[in-house]
């Protein structure tokens, strides 16, 4: 099964310097790991709003490697959470194309 993981997160604008120090520690512990699929968007993409700041992160899942890649997603986003005030997330899987044509017998359209 060929899936997204992608990750949602959001924080305070204030909060933003605090989350940047985390991410350089949050780095060296946990370098990325190709093994577990392919990022589709590098790091992550962000957006600042008058709601705070935003990232999302998607990775191709490589094939049975969905429990390693979401753990290790829900680690990283808590080693936020767990220390950033209004600090969330969100881990959503996703199906691919082929994933969600597949589950009805069909393929998708060339």
């Amino acid at each position: 099964m060929m899936v997204y993981l992608i990750t949602f997160t959001k924080w305070p604008s204030y909060k933003t310097s605090e989350v940047v120090k985390i991410a350089h520690q949050v780095f060296k512990k946990l370098p990325p790991d190709e093994s577990l699929g392919e990022d589709l968007v590098p790091g992550n993409a962000i957006k600042v709003t008058n709601e705070g700041a935003k990232t999302i992160s998607i990775t191709n899942v490589s094939e049975g490697k969905l429990k390693e890649a979401y753990l290790r997603a829900e680690a990283i986003a808590n080693s936020y959470a767990m220390v950033v005030a209004g600090f969330e997330y969100n881990i959503e899987v996703w199906s691919n194309d082929n994933e969600a044509y597949g589950s009805i017998g069909k393929k998708p359209p060339e």
